[in-house]
């Protein structure tokens, strides 16, 4: 698994869970502004090289679509 910038595990999007909100809270929860979506309808995706490592996306997204190395899978 790549890690960030502090040397911990990056998140991922899983596509199966991932609703693809229009105002996706997880991209606005990123301080690192690592979340990004190139076109409204697309799912977005975490850039490991923005990615610090705060793991704010995870509790943000309300369809838990944020894994990290499967721990918050459920």
């Amino acid at each position: 698994m790549p890690a960030s910038a502090a040397g911990k595990p990056i998140p991922y999007i899983d596509e199966a869970k991932c609703q693809a909100c229009r105002r996706c809270p997880v991209i606005s929860a990123c301080c690192g502004r690592a979340v990004l979506r190139l076109e409204r309808d697309e799912l977005p995706f975490i850039d490991a090289a923005s990615c610090d490592g705060c793991y704010a996306c995870i509790p943000a997204c309300p369809y838990e679509a944020i894994v990290l190395d499967g721990k918050n899978e459920s």
